[in-house]
């Protein structure tokens, strides 16, 4: 006996149910005989078996809920000891979300009366739990009091896992439908809708598919189209998938391409139920190629030559299933596992052995374990090739490989990287002299003001020759140029190792001496320079007489910034050249005038700016396609209070050498983007930026916070550059650049041609737009080699996808040539002159057109 909350109670109720059978049988044989006995016995032995051997735990309780008994079967099930959970021990097994809820009901049962019937998780001895079910009736007596409750514990954990994948099923189902991209429709046997995907709607424009519901679906297709619909549906009431491809206006009458695709539906005894047919919007799709045909009209030859590069390809393919076997290559692949004896169905690394545990195992088992894709270039030793290889998993758990042999690429690689360093030596130097041109010359020279030692002075020596024109006009320019190259040797023999001799352009050249001691170290070299310079050159067969005057300038005397000494120098030379030449002059305060009104303009700039005397103005840019006004660029005016407007070309130069480009540059961003953020929406607005904008952190954020401020789209703005933001700290501005493009704007590379590196800045970063500088169309059309150039331009932009402005229009004859050579937009004075901002809007409401 055990002791529950109501007092002393059997240990084992249905043990004793199964005792007052047995009492039972033998009182029957007494009175019945032994036919009778053997008749209780079955009946006792069936009662036995149905309690120990069903699989439903039997348990009964007491009148208040306490547990009086559980089944055999509750140890083996659970794994709870039975004595456990007797009384109220079986709740300690719930899982703790379950406890509340099961309480409850049983609580709610013990009140009413009514059958309990609950699921729940019971914790397994294991730790682990498990899905049952309980159910349960009252025993009452003849007063209806209740005597006893009588249940049975159920194992339901397969069917739960069942419910819940049955409901991960369905949500995968409805998660497809709402975020395909296709229009899903399903059908009856009759061809008429029955259902339409959410997206579906959206695509085919439809507010109200209940209006649609049972119509016939091949009414919504124009009549060209309803041959294709019945064929397809007859396909798929074969059994078959039909696919066909056509024109169909939205319900808004959107003009659209379709393909589609129409397969069967069929229930689990493999009847067919319904038609599903999906449609895909290809309209951008058969655009792309009505253009691409277009354009291969337009450039049949340039397409020949790119078709004879794809039919010359030998990229190879290589197919692996997840244990390294070989399931598919392309003939160029087979023709590389030939060389090793192998073909389909080899694994892989007995192709290659030697490739094990190196780059190409890396790379495929990062892949393969990652999920992701991986690209990378690397040598095959043998048959000694370099290859790009691009590695993407497939869905059944292996590779597919594309190999590139990019041997010779590797190769002209090499030879390109010999050519830039040309490139970059020629940018840095002088073609005809070999000596530092001006770039260089300015490094040199900020370089040696940068630090200069107490008691030491640096040297700007500026000369230029007297007498190289009457040398081109009597003997011609390649005497000149050979006088140039004698001139630039004998100045390197009058020089130090730790001086720079540089040509500037011209006749001109310039000298930076460091380490000076004394003022006299300057003349003394400038004195040997002249002497040197005296000695007769041999040109052409004969002697030739020259001379040159030079300019001096001391820092810090003179000052410590690399401009202004050499202007000071430059002044100094001017002086020599006015008394006399072949002379040496040094820089005096008297003629620094220039130096010092810039020195007034600097602080006058500074004052502008904070009293907000600029002023914006602009100048349409014309789309040639649809023959109106596409955007404005914004152009920066200084309105002197005492000297009227100044030329950007005198101030920006200025502010850019005292970086007051910077905060000057984000108050043009913020005006230009405020202003357009007024105009028509398609139309946008240009802003030029400066090199030294990028030399500054916070570009990408200034850019950003102007569309912010002024809630202009991103790609109605376009910021435009000149081939020296890329000359200049390269890395680091195009990864500038590609941050903005991040942001939403559009780049555009300024005055194209202009440089000596345009064409290899476009491989740097992919512009939306190259502006041609003016000097290559103020010439048309008359000039055949400025046709030829625009020519070139146009076809390299229609080529790279990149948009082509032609500046500086200003006749109908211009416009007129850059219309028939394909140019995309034009900026000029034709068009009108830069004008104010109240001017643009009033532009803008008269639609020009052109």
């Amino acid at each position: 006996m055990m002791r529950s909350a109501l007092g002393t109670a059997p240990d084992f109720p249905l043990a004793e149910t199964h005792s007052a059978l047995q009492r039972s049988s033998r009182v029957v044989f007494t009175r019945a005989g032994k036919g009778r006995k053997s008749t209780l016995h079955d009946i006792e032995e069936h009662y036995r078996h149905s309690f120990e051997l069903s699989p439903h735990i039997p348990w009964t309780a007491a009148a208040d809920g306490l547990i009086l008994d559980v089944g055999p079967q509750w140890l083996s099930l659970v794994g709870m000891p039975r004595q456990d959970a007797l009384g109220a021990g079986w709740i300690q097994a719930l899982h703790p979300d379950d406890v509340a809820p099961t309480t409850e009901r049983w609580s709610h049962s013990l009140q009413t009366g009514s059958p309990v019937d609950v699921e729940y998780r019971l914790r397994l001895v294991n730790g682990n739990y498990r899905w049952f079910r309980a159910r349960a009736a009252a025993r009452r007596d003849e007063q209806g009091c209740i005597l006893r409750w009588y249940g049975t514990v159920e194992d339901i954990q397969e069917r739960k896992l069942a419910e819940e994948a049955l409901r991960e099923s369905s949500a995968f189902a409805g998660s497809i439908l709402n975020n395909s991209p296709d229009c899903i429709k399903v059908l009856d046997l009759d061809g008429r809708l029955l259902f339409m995907n959410e997206p579906g709607l959206q695509i085919m424009e439809i507010s109200d598919f209940p209006l649609l519901h049972g119509r016939c679906w091949e009414e919504l297709w124009p009549a060209s189209a309803v041959p294709l619909v019945r064929q397809a549906l007859q396909e798929a009431a074969a059994g078959r998938t039909g696919h066909f491809s056509a024109s169909c206006p939205t319900a808004r009458g959107t003009p659209k391409w379709w393909d589609v695709l129409v397969s069967p539906i069929r229930g689990p005894d493999g009847q067919l139920l319904r038609i599903l047919a999906v449609s895909r919007d290809v309209t951008r799709t058969k655009q792309v190629q009505q253009e691409a045909e277009q354009a291969r009209r337009e450039t049949q030859a340039a397409a020949q030559r790119f078709e004879a590069v794809l039919e010359s390809t030998t990229d190879s393919v290589i197919l692996l299933d997840q244990d390294w076997c070989i399931t598919y290559v392309n003939q160029h692949a087979a023709r590389l596992l030939r060389q090793r004896g192998l073909s389909l169905g080899a694994n892989l690394w007995e192709a290659f052995p030697e490739e094990v545990g190196g780059i190409f195992d890396r790379h495929y088992r990062r892949a393969m374990a990652e999920q992701l894709p991986v690209v990378f270039e690397a040598y095959l030793s043998s048959p000694g090739l370099w290859l790009a290889v691009h590695a993407y998993p497939t869905t059944e758990g292996g590779l597919s490989l594309f190999f590139r042999d990019i041997t010779e690429q590797r190769q002209a690689e090499q030879e390109r990287w010999r050519a830039q360093e040309r490139i970059a030596h020629m940018a840095r130097h002088d073609a005809l002299t070999d000596l530092p041109n001006r770039t260089l010359f300015r490094e040199r020279l900020e370089l040696a003001l940068s630090s200069v030692p107490p008691g030491t002075q640096v040297a700007v020596l500026c000369l230029d020759l007297d007498g190289l024109k009457a040398v081109n006009d009597t003997l011609g320019h390649p005497a000149g140029d050979d006088l140039l190259r004698q001139v630039a040797a004998r100045l390197q023999t009058c020089i130090r190792g730790s001086d720079t001799v540089a040509r500037l352009g011209g006749d001109e050249f310039a000298i930076v001496q460091t380490r000076l001691t004394e003022a006299e170290d300057a003349a003394d070299l400038a004195q040997r320079i002249l002497d040197a310079l005296a000695e007769p050159v041999e040109l052409a067969g004969q002697p030739v007489l020259i001379s040159t005057s030079i300019g001096i300038a001391l820092a810090p005397g003179d000052g410590l910034e690399g401009d202004g000494l050499l202007k000071a120098a430059d002044l100094a030379l001017y002086r020599a050249k006015a008394e006399g030449r072949n002379t040496l002059r040094f820089f005096e305060k008297g003629m620094d005038e220039p130096l010092q009104a810039r020195q007034a303009l600097k602080m006058e700039l500074r004052r502008g700016l904070i009293q907000g005397e600029f002023e914006l103005v602009y100048q349409p840019l014309m789309d040639l396609h649809e023959n109106k006004v596409a955007a404005f660029e914004a152009l920066l005016r200084w309105r002197h209070p005492g000297r009227g407007l100044i030329s950007p070309a005198e101030f920006i130069p200025i502010a850019e050498d005292t970086g007051l480009i910077v905060p000057m540059g984000e108050w043009v961003l913020h005006e230009a983007c405020r202003e357009a953020a007024k105009w028509p929406g398609p139309v946008g607005v240009a802003v030029n930026l400066s090199p030294v904008q990028f030399r500054k952190q916070g570009l990408v954020d200034t850019v950003a916070a102007a569309l912010a401020a002024s809630g202009l789209a991103p790609h109605r703005l376009e910021l435009e550059i000149t081939e020296s933001v890329l000359l200049q700290n390269s890395d680091a501005n195009l990864a500038e650049l590609h941050a903005l493009r991040a942001v939403g704007v559009r780049i555009a590379m300024d005055d194209f041609g202009t440089g000596y590196s345009s064409l290899g800045y476009l491989r740097s970063f992919p512009f939306d737009k190259i502006k041609i500088d003016r000097s290559f169309v103020s010439d048309l059309p008359d000039d055949p080699q400025s046709t030829a150039i625009i020519r070139a331009v146009m076809a390299l932009g229609r080529n790279l996808g990149i948009t082509t402005l032609a500046e500086g229009v200003e006749s109908a004859r211009q416009l007129a040539a850059l219309r028939t050579e394909g140019c995309d937009m034009v900026q000029g004075y034709f068009f009108g002159e830069p004008m104010a901002a109240g001017d643009v809007e009033q532009m803008l409401q008269q639609s020009p057109r052109i």
